[in-house]
Order: C-alpha cells, then structure tokens, then sequence
C-alpha cells in the first residue's frame, strides 16, 4: 500500500481501528448475510472508504464482513507502485473482517487446476476493455500475440472464480471502488447476475456512493448504463422540483467550482485550474489574445473537442462509436472539412498513464498544416483561457459535459456519462445523429448564435450543487479526499477513530437511507422531506435575484473587483487589482512567476491620458532550479538565456534577454498604453511569451535563435512589481541626454543584453549571449526616434584574464603597426522581431571597437546578433542618440 506511513504509523491505525471496530465484529459475528468490499487498489484513501461503506451496510443488515484483495504483475505493472498485499490483509482485519480472500490467488489455482473456463454473457465488453487498459493502446490488435491470449484466459478465470464466491457467500451486498475492468467489474456483473446490490463508492471528497439495486434495474447491459438513467430519474424527482430552493446554494457551489475548490475540473489542480473573469469584455480580451497566441481566427467560432484518456473504460457505457480513439479520429476528419469553425483538440492531461502508442501525436501529424485546427495538450490552456476561447465542447462522456453548460458553454456528448440523462448537454443517440448535432452547432455558432438553453444552463448548476455538496456526505471519521494519502491521512484517521463515537453520524444515516428507499446515490438531505428542504439548506449568504448575469460565466457570489486608480504600484500576487492569471503563480513578496508563457491581466480604472507601464522582470537560481527542468531528459538547458517578448493588448511592446546563469539577473519594460486601448470594463493584460510562441513569429526569427536561447525561457520567470502612471497627451520631452553606458540603457529598457545584478550599477555590459535586443521605447525618452549610435568593444576572454607585462606590450605594438580592427566585435544579423526581415544599419570598426549606426525603433524591437574576435568576448559599452 503506497504512502501509508512508516510502520509506526501504520501500527497505530490498525491498533486505533482494532478498537473502534471490535464490538461490531463481535455483534455481527453469527449473521447470515455478509457484505463483500474489495481492497484491491493501493491508494489507502480508496480502501478506507471501501470499508467504511461496507461497515455501515454491515451494521444496518447485522452482517458479516468480507474482504477481497490480491494483485497480480499486469496490474502492478500498468498501475500500482506499492501495493502491499499483507498491509492490505491487516488493515481489512483491523475494520471488522472475518474473512480476507485473495481473489488473485484464486485465478492462480483455477488456472492451474482447471484451464480454460467457459465464457459468460457480457464477458467480451469487460475483457476487451481489460485488455485495452492494461496493455495502454487505443484499440486492440489485428493479430495478438500470448499475452493477450494468456491475459483472456485470466480473465476468464476471473469470471468463473467470481462466479463461484458469490454463489458459494451469501452476499447482501457489494462494495466496490470501481466497475470496469475484470478484477473489478467481473464481481460487479457475477453481483447484478445474483441480484445482490453493489455500491460503488467514489474517490472524492467526502464520501459519495452511486447504488444499484436488482429490483430498479430496467435490463440495460451493463452497470453505468443502468445508472446513468437511474440518475436522470432521482435528479428530475428530487433535486429539479426544489431549484428554487437550491439556486443560492447552486449559485455558491458555482462559484466555488470556478475556482476548482472540488473535483474534477478535467483533473486540473493549481493556479491553471482558476476562472478569474467577472465581464464580457474580459472573456472577449482573453478570448482574442488567445486565438492569436495558438494560431486561430478570432472571428471564427472556437469547437474544443476533449480527448479522452484512450484506453480508459472502453465500452462500459453507451457509446455511439466502437472506441474512443474512433470517435477522435472521425470528429477531427469531420473538422478538417468544416472550416467555418476554428478546431481545438485538447489532449487529455493524464494520456501517458493510458496510452502507449502517441495517438494523439499521430492524428496531430495527420492534420498538420490545416490553419483551422489546433491540437495541444490540455494543460497548455488554464481554466482562464480555455473558457475564454470556448465557443462549444465536445466529449464522450467527459467532466467537461456537466461542467462548461454550467458556465454558459453548450456541449454535445457521444456517449452517456451518469449525468447525461439530467438535461445539461446535448446527447446524441447514434453517429448520424452526432453529426446532426455537430452541424447544427456549426450553423448556429456561425451565426453568432449559441446552442445553449437557460434551462440546460440553470440544471448544469443544480448537478453541480448535487455531485459536489447534496451527494456528498460528511463523515467524522473519514477524512476529506483532499488530505491525501500520506502520514497526516493516517494520524487524522487515527485520531478520529479513538475519539469520535458513530452517534448520529450523517453517513451511517445517509447510507441507511438510500438503502431502504433504494435510492441511486448517497445523499446529504432528505429530499423526499419537501418541508424540510429550505430548513436544511441553510440560509443564503447572500441573495440571489432572478436578473439576467452580467456574463454566462457569472454567479450570485463572484467577488466584485473595483478598477485600481491610476497612479498605481502592484508588488504582490495578492493584490485585488491582479485580477486574472494565465499560467502565473501569484507571490506574496512578489507579483509571482510563469510557469510557461501566459499573462496577469489587471484591472485599471479608465484614463483621459496614456499611461506608462513599467514592468520589473527577473530571473534567479529558483527560476532554473524549480521550475525549468526538463521534463523529457531530465536535464536543464540552463546555460542558454532567455528571449522572451512582452506583449500588452495583443501588440508586442518590447523583448527582455536575460542571462540564465543562476544568479538574480534582472530587466525592465515600459511601454505606453493610449486610452483607446483599455476597453471599458476590462483588463490590461500583459502577456510574457517565449520568443518563439504565437502566431506570426517569423522564420527568419525562429532561426536566428535557433540552439541560442532556452526553451519555454518563461517558465520561471518572475514579475516583481508592477507600475502605472499618468503621461501628459503631448508626451515629455528630454533630450538634454545625448548618451548612456550599457547599465543605464538596459535600466531604461532600450537595450536588452542579459539583465542587471546590480539595478545602481554603470558601466559596459558582457555581450556573453552573443546577441542584443534594441526595443522600441516610449516617445519623449532616450532613444525614441531619430538614430542610435551603439558602441562595442571586447573584453579579454578567461584564459587572458590577467595578462603578463609582455603580452602587454605585445598588444599595444600589434595596435600601433596598425592592426586597428582586428579585435573589433563582428556583428551579424539585424532583423526585426515583428516580421523577420533584415534591418539596414551602418558598421564602422575603428582599433578594438564596432559601431553600429541605425534608426531608433519606433514600433518592433530589433535582435542583434554578435561574435567575438580572436577570442575576445564582445561587450556593450554605450549608446548615442540623435533624437
């Protein structure tokens, strides 16, 4: 059993358990019945509510408890890390246990003694998806090979070794952490064949459970389709009659959700996993940033369609094709014919634990070079962007399904999930009615119309409230999902087992109810008590008006973010005013760091001036150490600097070069924002991307830069302050400064050569990168307009640190007999940044110097490139300006 604890630890919940158990195990101990939970998954928490389900079942039908373990090499090779068959057997005996079976020892001796075993009805499904699973590919093969001929004769081994437990127990009722797959969902069919219920127990939050008992069933094949109506039915009974009642609460959750204080999310966590924006025009600011940043046209509706993880569960609910790599394969050969919409293929975030074969990447390289269709791995997109660019979902039986409607994004299902039957997406029944409904949305979306209902909309939030708060019941004995599994998972279980009594506990009660009114799910109320609903619920934090939201996204509790006033300084990630983050890591100390290329949208009052921005940007060893290694070599390029280019609105402003040494190296950007560019109501959104993101970037770039500059140079990045002032419309004019050493023109953000240690400091610059970024800086200052006169010279390299005398002499004789050019720093190329072309300039040499004559840039930065002489390191001295 994987992350338990130490043995101490360990011991002490078993003695805790032995205790709170043991007058149960003595009362239950001559009981006809027993209930059988399985512990088959290495993941205590998933064990633990295993057996506390069954514990409840087992006191309320007073019988016997019986537990099935055992592993066998597949499954310790595809899934588990540690699974401990004897911790698994001692802590099944310390909750009440009088019997422990080693299912997979069964199938050993079965096999060993029996051979084949003859195939039951239904079987094929299970172990096409068994073998599916285990072997990590989307489908199965034209030809197997023995281990697919040896794993079905498992398989069937395990159907027959089910079959006969349950007809040799005699099983009230089944407990199970899941349902698929042979070890799992072979017991759950020898169950449902019995008639003898089975609970499946979900792993998240506190404590939810779906059940399924014989006399509901409405002879479906297999267990989740049998629930998902089941579901449909309870919700529009229960839960759609009381909306009213529910809305505020609903509203909270929602608003809760947004931030992902709950799961799944699609299985996202952190920062990535927040949605920010409180307006229209925000969503429209991001939406647009982003379909520039990954190549797609804005005017064009945005279809997301999210993979699934490939091999996960095929076939154990309706579906409308074969497989799920099917159905992504025909979606994006669909796309590719229907260029009214931009297509976004989302990867699915744990695809490396399913698949083997790199599907994904092969259906991306089928459609390479079709502009309409983007592919990505899902965690390329926060929560922020991807709502903000997603005009419709598409899924099988995808989180993203209850989730986006929720938020006012239409999705269309090819296949049945347990909440498709509530009225929160569109479901399609067949593949010609799939298409049906994928031109529909097409005809509609181009229009400028959505598939979205209000209604659809109102019920995606009620099954939120439902699957995050009304079905899920608190304990206190059980730990919230969340804790985790390590050693604190254990001392609070511990603790609760010495010191709570189960008087009166909502779960013992819940579970008491939905086992004698047969209910499909756990529940935390009692919905059929219409009296007692409001009284339940609580009342409303704050109240909730029947108005139309501000935006499809909004809820009754979003925080409201007043606009920041100008002048402004922002030097934390917890100031209000930072209102939204893409990819960015807010600080305390300071404003935070990317962990890829992203933006930090602020919230700025409107302006009758321009305003100037200054950003503080910094690189340090944690930039490298913590946050850039990576992840398929495992090494870090951390020798190589960073070229990253700063956009604000959508328009690039200026490039930062910094060194990536370890050492805290530090650069400047300021630009002006004209008032025409703050949208009303919306964000200044800065965006910090790597030199080689987004569309546009040219060529000739990319290949300047090419082995020079590190790979994703964001991640890590920090933003230290931001600041905001007021600008008269005229500008300020000074021009008394005619020239600045390297130090003073990269405080002033015209020259960008690998950043500062020391923000005071004067003097030349090192030009160890072997290039320079000349920027573009706001009118008025040093370097706006006119020509610039850039200085360099060299500087000696390590092995002439510290040349003797003669060497001297030598060097200043060399100089005299007229070799005035030939350490002068040779430069290469000068290209802008926008569009890659080559910038005319003048190159004079004169002893050990090189001057470069050139227009001041008035609208993209220019990357210069250089190289040393004779070894010499070329170095930054100064720059003139001719205003």
């Amino acid at each position: 059993m994987r992350l338990v604890g130490d043995d101490q630890t360990f011991d002490r919940l078993l003695d805790a358990a032995g205790a709170y158990w043991e007058g149960s195990r003595s009362s239950r101990a001559d009981g006809d019945q027993c209930v059988v939970t399985e512990a088959l998954h290495q993941d205590i928490r998933v064990v633990i509510r295993n057996l506390l389900m069954a514990n409840a079942l087992c006191d309320l039908l007073s019988a016997r408890l019986v537990v099935l373990t055992g592993t066998d090499q597949e499954w310790s090779e595809a899934l588990w890390e540690q699974y401990d068959i004897e911790r698994v057997r001692r802590l099944a005996e310390a909750f009440g246990a009088a019997e422990v079976v080693n299912v997979h020892d069964l199938v050993d001796r079965h096999l060993a003694g029996q051979g084949e075993s003859a195939a039951p009805e239904g079987l094929d499904a299970i172990e096409r998806a068994t073998l599916v699973r285990l072997a990590r590919v989307p489908r199965l093969p034209e030809t197997e090979d023995e281990w697919y001929r040896a794993r079905r004769g498992r398989i069937r081994a395990f159907s027959a070794v089910y079959e006969r437990l349950f007809a040799d127990l005699p099983a009230a009722a089944l407990v199970t952490s899941h349902v698929d797959y042979d070890q799992w969902g072979l017991a759950v069919e020898a169950a449902m064949r019995r008639e003898i219920p089975v609970v499946h127990v979900q792993s998240t939050g506190c404590m939810k459970a779906y059940a399924l008992f014989p006399e509901r069933r409405k002879g479906l094949s297999t267990f989740r389709e049998e629930l998902t109506g089941l579901i449909a039915g309870h919700f529009h009974d229960h839960v759609w009659p009381h909306r009213s009642a529910i809305k505020a609460n609903a509203e909270l959750v929602a608003c809760r959700a947004k931030g992902n204080l709950g799961r799944p999310s699609w299985w996202r966590a952190g920062r990535t996993s927040q949605f920010e924006l409180q307006s229209e025009a925000e969503r429209r600011q991001l939406r647009l940033l982003g379909c520039h940043r990954f190549g797609l046209d804005p005017d064009r509706p945005v279809f997301a369609v999210f993979n699934h993880a490939i091999s996960d569960a095929l076939g154990t609910n309706r579906e409308v094709f074969d497989d799920l790599a099917q159905w992504f394969e025909q979606t994006a050969d669909f796309a590719a014919r229907q260029d009214a919409v931009n297509w976004l293929f989302l990867d699915h975030p744990s695809q490396s634990l399913y698949d083997t074969t790199g599907h994904f990447a092969a259906v991306t390289a089928r459609y390479a070079g079709r502009r309409h269709m983007v592919f990505m791995p899902s965690l390329a997109l926060s929560k922020n962007m991807l709502w903000s660019m997603t005009d419709l979902g598409v899924t099988v039986r995808g989180s993203v399904s209850n989730e986006l409607p929720a938020f006012g994004i239409p999705v269309i299902q090819a296949g049945w999930s347990e909440w498709s039957g509530c009225g929160l997406s569109y479901v399609a029944e067949n593949r010609d009615d799939y298409w049906r409904l994928l031109g529909e949305a097409i005809t509609r979306h181009v229009k400028g119309e959505t598939m979205l209902t209000e209604e659809q909309r109102e019920r995606a939030r009620l099954w939120l409230w439902l699957y995050r708060s009304g079905a899920d019941v608190p304990s206190p004995l059980l730990p919230h999902w969340e804790m985790g599994e390590g050693d604190t998972y254990a001392q609070v279980l511990t603790v609760a087992m010495r010191h709570v009594e189960r008087d009166g506990d909502p779960f013992s009660c819940a579970v008491r109810r939905m086992w004698e009114r047969r209910e499909p799910l756990l529940t935390r109320l009692d919905f059929r008590h219409t009296t007692g609903i409001d009284r339940a619920l609580g009342t409303p934090v704050r109240a909730v008006t029947d108005a139309p939201p501000a935006m499809l996204t909004g809820t009754g509790f979003d925080p409201a973010v007043p606009p920041a006033q100008v002048p402004m300084e922002i030097s934390s990630g917890q100031a209000a005013e930072l209102q939204a983050a893409d990819h960015f890591h807010r600080g305390v100390q300071i404003v935070g760091r990317f962990e890829r290329s992203g933006l930090v949208g602020i919230k700025v009052a409107e302006a009758d001036h321009a305003l100037r921005v200054s950003v503080s940007l910094s690189v340090d060893r944690l930039s490298v150490q913590d946050w850039h290694l990576n992840q398929e070599t495992g090494v870090d390029d951390q020798a190589l600097p960073r070229l990253i280019q700063v956009r604000a609105q959508g328009r690039l402003r200026q490039c930062l070069l910094l060194e990536s040494d370890g050492a805290m190296k530090r650069g400047t950007v300021v630009f002006d924002l004209m008032p025409d560019e703050m949208p009303a109501d919306g964000l200044l959104c800065i965006e910090v991307l790597d030199v080689t993101e987004g569309s546009g970037v040219p060529e000739t770039l990319r290949g300047a830069v090419a082995g020079s500059v590190m790979d994703d140079g964001v991640a890590g990045l920090r933003i230290d302050r931001v600041r905001l002032q007021e600008i008269p419309d005229d500008g300020v004019s000074d021009t008394a400064v005619v020239s600045l050493d390297a130090s003073r023109c990269e405080r002033a953000s015209l020259i960008s050569s690998g950043g500062l240690v020391n923000l005071k400091g004067r003097g030349s610059h090192s030009l160890s990168t072997g290039m320079f970024v000349v920027n573009p800086v706001p009118r008025g200052v040093f370097g706006s307009g006119g020509d610039l006169a850039i200085r360099l010279g060299q500087k000696p390299g390590p092995s002439c640190r510290e040349p003797r005398a003669w060497l001297r002499r030598m060097a200043w004789h060399r100089a005299r007999w007229g070799r005035r050019t030939s350490g002068a720093p040779n430069v290469g190329q000068v290209l802008s940044m926008h569009d890659g072309d080559e910038v005319p300039v003048a190159r004079s040499k004169t002893g050990d110097g090189t001057e470069l004559r050139l227009r001041a840039p008035a609208e993209s930065p220019l990357l210069v490139t250089v190289a040393s002489a004779q070894g010499a390191q070329p170095t930054l001295i100064s720059a003139d300006w001719f205003p």
